[in-house]
Formats: C-alpha cells, sequence, structure tokens
C-alpha cells in the first residue's frame, strides 16, 4: 500500500501508525491488495455506507470482541468518519500483532469530498434544519441548501446553525 508516516488530511496521529490517502485506498481495495475496515457505530451505518465488496463492518466499540473475524494476512485500511477513531483502530490492530495497517488519512468525510463510491441512506444536511431538495453537488459535499457546507471535521460552517 502507497502509506505515508504523517497525515495529510486531518490533524489526528497517533506515531507509528501509517496513513493512505482516499484514493491511493480507493485504488488498492480495487486491486484486490487491502480490504476496509469501517470501525463506525451501527447507528451510523444507518445513513451512509461504502459501496465496495471489500468493506468489513466492525464498530468500535465491539472491535476487540469481532478481532477473530478480522483477517490478520491481509492489508488493511481502517476507516471512520474523520480519522480519529480509525487511526485508534489501526493502533490496536497494530499492537494485536497485525501487518499491514493504515488509516484511511481523513476519513469517510474526505472520502466522500473525493468523489470515491459512497451511499447516502438520508438527508446529511448541516444541521440548520433547511432539508429540503438538494443539488447533486450539495448532496455529495454534504450541504443542506443552506449554502454552508461542514468542514473537514464534520461541523457546521456556523454561520446558520
Amino acid at each position: 500500500m502507497n502509506t505515508t508516516d504523517k497525515p495529510l488530511f486531518q490533524e489526528f496521529h497517533i506515531e507509528g501508525i501509517k496513513h493512505i490517502s482516499p484514493v491511493a485506498a480507493f485504488e488498492a481495495v480495487k486491486r484486490g491488495k487491502a480490504i476496509i475496515l469501517d470501525v463506525r457505530e451501527e447507528n451510523e451505518l444507518d445513513f451512509e455506507s461504502i459501496l465496495l465488496d471489500e468493506v468489513m463492518y466492525h464498530p468500535m466499540s465491539e472491535i476487540m470482541d469481532r478481532l477473530q473475524h478480522i483477517p490478520n494476512n491481509k492489508s488493511i485500511i481502517v476507516a471512520c468518519p474523520g480519522g480519529v477513531r480509525s487511526s485508534k483502530v489501526a493502533n490496536l490492530l497494530m499492537m494485536q500483532g497485525y501487518k499491514e495497517v493504515a488509516n484511511l488519512d481523513g476519513g469517510l468525510m474526505m472520502w466522500k469530498m473525493q468523489g470515491l463510491p459512497f451511499e447516502s441512506h438520508a438527508s446529511m444536511g448541516c444541521g440548520c434544519g433547511s432539508h429540503g431538495d438538494l443539488s447533486e453537488n450539495e448532496a455529495t459535499s454534504g450541504g443542506c441548501g443552506c449554502g454552508c457546507v461542514p468542514t473537514s471535521s464534520g461541523e457546521s460552517c456556523g454561520s446558520c446553525c
């Protein structure tokens, strides 16, 4: 996998954890070189999903109980909304003996911002309550039609909400 020692799209970092850009992650998965481990909680999966077959869902809150279901003979890209939880789980997996582990740099927010396969099951909005008809750009960027777009940390711009 094409990884870096420091993240480019997020501030949170744990020393020793590798990071992979969303585009490099997508290419690795499509070439069969890696799988994605999505560590979002069950309630988060109701709203959005990654449109790839090579995705495993194991919530961070249950990760220790599910280690036996996570292959240790494959390269694993750990994903969450912003890269914080996934960095922590990547660190845990490394401590458990997994060799090829990387954090999805910038998380699923950056994955979506770069136009990679993702499906929303509900209007996302920024929290301002304006969930009318979304343009395609607003729907893919996470905007709600009010003109503000969530920041890379998932928070609204603050001008309307």
